[in-house]
């Protein structure tokens, strides 16, 4: 007998590209239980066979999920066409000279239903894809919006840049920048409790129901961590982005239905001292965070010369962290001080990072095994746009 599905994976950010049976666009297949990475498999239509070298971006990557299902993947756009106007060299280009980065293309892949909704923006209306967002249509209504923070520094004002799959255009939304002196670099775009929750591990979190005609924007603070610098306000004053140490510190994730934060410091004084791990609930009204455990490594391990790496939360227990050790990944129970998983971190692409996988509830569907592969479909969206489409 097989092995019954996991109703939750850790999902490679990094897509691969390869030719799937029937004919199909995208598979999940096949899923594999954490602490194993499972990869997401586009064919090679829906991503381009070469790539314009003047985009930054060189592979698909999954930049957000929903959890209905939905995923949004960004991809590079493939060459333009050399315009006749253009007077500039190609060597001029690779410099930089009279160059703009290409857009990217937008996927909304269902895992439902397995069809893959391409998003035009041939407007270049996103300025800046790595806060986009994709949330589902509320009241389980069919669709889905996806939405950017765009901001200037020294502005009260932001622009939220939303597409509706409801009437297929974008549209701008003025909203507040609660932190005007700071350069907002987002680590996770969440979807929860009918928001979008932009995440930037220095500075807090900004969140709004993006379906809204006038969204408020609301900032939530994060936990001050112990080892950051007493500067107060001065901190965003400076522009201060979000480095690696922080990003690898510091874990904001839904995990059993609430909002978690968790944070991992070491003294600076003291490399071998191990790390310790606290972990937070947001109260959904008060906007407050409980701690709801505080423990040291040393009490799990004694390897202070490997120091873990903070990877994720399991989704569904709060008390399951995830870590990476050099080329391993490790599910340790908090409470019960130990680990229960372990697992070589390596995948088919290569070496995983914190940043390179998410924790993915299964929608009904595929995690009992049911999900049908489907073709690829482009805007704008048809009644029948979570069934499969078959090409002309």
């Amino acid at each position: 007998m097989a092995p019954p599905s996991p109703s939750w994976v850790i999902l490679s950010a990094l897509p691969r590209v390869v030719r799937l049976d029937n004919d199909a666009d995208v598979t999940l297949a096949p899923l594999a239980a954490p602490p194993r990475i499972t990869l997401l498999s586009l064919a090679p239509r829906v991503f381009p066979s070469k790539v314009d070298p003047l985009s930054r971006l060189k592979l698909p990557f999954i930049n957000a999920a929903d959890p209905s299902g939905l995923l949004l993947a960004v991809t590079p756009p493939p060459p333009t066409p050399p315009s006749s106007t253009t007077s500039a060299s190609s060597d001029d280009e690779v410099d930089g000279v009279l160059t703009d980065d290409p857009n990217p293309n937008y996927l909304v892949l269902d895992l439902s239903s397995a069809t893959a909704t391409r998003v035009p923006d041939t407007r270049g209306v996103v300025y800046n894809w790595a806060s986009l967002g994709v949330i589902a249509a509320p009241a389980g209504a069919p669709g889905f919006m996806l939405a950017a923070f765009d901001h200037h520094v020294g502005r009260n004002e932001a622009t939220l840049t939303c597409f509706s799959s409801e009437t297929g255009k974008w549209v701008d939304k003025d909203v507040d920048n609660p932190l005007p002196s700071r350069i907002w670099n987002f680590d996770d775009i969440i979807s929860h409790d009918a928001k979008l929750w932009w995440v930037d591990a220095a500075a807090g979190i900004l969140t709004c129901d993006p379906f809204a005609d006038e969204p408020e924007m609301v900032l939530v603070p994060l936990p001050e961590q112990e080892d950051d610098d007493d500067e107060s306000d001065d901190h965003h004053a400076s522009c201060y982005p979000s480095t690696g140490k922080e990003l690898v510190s510091r874990r904001v994730q839904v995990s059993n239905g609430k909002l978690r934060c968790v944070d991992m410091t070491r003294a600076r004084q003291d490399e071998d001292r191990a790390p310790t791990v606290t972990m937070r609930t947001l109260h959904p009204v008060t906007a407050e965070w409980t701690i709801e455990y505080e423990v040291s490594f040393d009490e799990i391990w004694a390897l202070p010369l490997k120091a873990p790496v903070l990877g994720l939360i399991h989704p569904e227990n709060p008390d399951v962290l995830y870590f990476f050790v050099k080329e391993y990944l490790f599910g340790v129970d908090m409470h019960a001080k130990k680990v229960v998983e372990c697992q070589a971190s390596e995948s088919a692409k290569g070496p995983v990072s914190p940043s390179s996988v998410l924790a993915l509830v299964l929608p009904p569907a595929l995690a009992a095994g049911t999900a049908q592969i489907a073709r690829l479909s482009d805007f704008p969206i048809r009644p029948s746009v979570f069934s499969p489409v078959d090409e002309a």
